[in-house]
């Protein structure tokens, strides 16, 4: 099989990224890189794609600080990548992750031990998550504490009922939601398949985020493929362009009805005579 996708990925490389072609609307993606802190020479060979691509750091984990200075030092953008329970209770939760279990005060600190542990963070999104994503009372506890700094969020959507993104929403917190994972199946035809997609929901949509990981079959593929964007129309950028962007916060509830009932409670003009005189 590795024999195979060494020797597909250069005829991949030759097709257009997308049926549609160059002729499309302009259109951006934001790809991050999950998973970052465990392996070191994974990390630095990820340090050799475009700035463009996000490192999304994992706390605690033995190369998270130096992997997450030098792509600072890039001035490559660096998320935390706070590890949340799953749903799948045989899933290992990674060190000062939050569970169900725990109580508000614990949730509480660990998600500031957490922010403070990744240098050079400007946001975040969850690893794993699919059980603790739905628990509406404790993304409540995590995005309070997340509104007390300027990070914004990237809900990974590791649950197809996630509230955390509009949680982090109605808390005035920017937060936008991944589109396509890159390398569920991590080999040259399913992450090149995955690519497409992400590059078709961005000509439909005007932008899409992907998700993939330092998988050595991921990062070869990308080499490849990034440099090819431009003359496709396909725009790479940072992923907080697209957060600020299309993640701004919900309006808080109420907030157009007061106005209309100010209006309505305005007293009318006396006269309808404009007076110039002052």
């Amino acid at each position: 099989m590795r024999i195979l996708a060494g020797t597909l990925l250069p005829l991949l490389l030759l097709l257009p990224l997308s049926s549609q072609g160059s002729s499309a609307a302009p259109a951006r993606i934001a790809i991050i890189l999950d998973d970052i802190g465990y392996n070191r020479s994974r990390g630095e060979q990820a340090l050799q794609l475009p700035p463009e691509v996000t490192f999304s750091v994992i706390p605690f984990t033995p190369h998270s600080k130096s992997l997450a200075q030098k792509a600072h030092a890039q001035q490559r953008e660096v998320l935390l990548h706070l590890p949340m329970e799953s749903a799948d209770s045989g899933r290992r939760l990674d060190e000062g992750g939050l569970t169900q279990q725990q109580p508000e005060e614990e949730i509480r600190a660990r998600v500031n031990a957490a922010i403070a542990a990744v240098p050079h963070a400007i946001g975040l999104n969850n690893h794993m998550g699919s059980g603790l994503t739905t628990d509406p009372r404790r993304m409540g506890w995590v995005m309070e504490e997340v509104r007390r700094t300027p990070l914004f969020f990237i809900d990974s959507m590791t649950s197809a009922e996630s509230v955390a993104g509009s949680t982090a929403r109605r808390l005035q917190i920017p937060a936008i939601r991944r589109d396509v994972f890159l390398d569920n199946q991590p080999d040259t035809i399913a992450i090149d398949s995955a690519f497409q997609m992400l590059l078709q929901k961005a000509r439909r949509d005007g932008y899409a985020v992907a998700i993939g990981h330092p998988h050595s079959a991921t990062l070869h593929y990308l080499e490849q493929a990034l440099p090819r964007l431009a003359g496709e129309g396909i725009e790479l950028v940072p992923v907080s362009r697209l957060a600020y962007q299309y993640g701004r916060a919900l309006d808080p509830p109420g907030r157009w009805q007061d106005l209309m009932q100010l209006i309505i409670a305005m007293p009318a003009p006396s006269s309808t005579r404009l007076d110039f005189s002052r």
